[in-house]
């Protein structure tokens, strides 16, 4: 069982990796209260948790990967204030960087990615 997890953490980090001529606003980088945190975080919502598990914690829980954090503010604000929930819906739909058309969710609704945005781009909250 360990060398599945291990394969598909792998597999998920390699996925996640952020090409290099792919226009991103400006990288804020966390802390390292900020990487553990968003290693623990997880929605309080009993619908959201288990898409936020399969679906967007490989990549926004890991620091390095091209993401934005889970709980980092900082680093959501940026994203948001350029593109908005709707340019930030418009990014999962078509895909965006490393994250694939409709960010390994393919049966979430535009109402799962909104909350599920809402959570991650939101200061240290479970």
């Amino acid at each position: 069982m360990r060398i599945l997890w291990t394969t598909l953490l792998m597999a998920c980090a390699a996925a996640c990796t952020q090409p290099a001529n792919k226009s991103v606003p400006e990288t804020i980088e966390p802390d390292e209260a900020h990487i553990a945190l968003a290693e623990t975080l997880t929605p309080a919502d009993p619908t959201l948790a288990p898409i936020y598990d399969r679906s967007c914690r490989a990549c926004h829980a890991l620091d390095g990967l091209g993401a934005p954090l889970t709980g980092h503010a900082a680093a959501w604000a940026p994203r948001l204030e350029e593109r908005g929930m709707e340019g930030l819906l418009g990014s999962i739909h078509a895909g965006r960087g490393a994250m694939p058309s409709m960010g390994y969710c393919a049966d979430c609704t535009d109402d799962n990615f909104r909350a599920l945005i809402e959570f991650m781009s939101t200061e240290g909250q479970s």
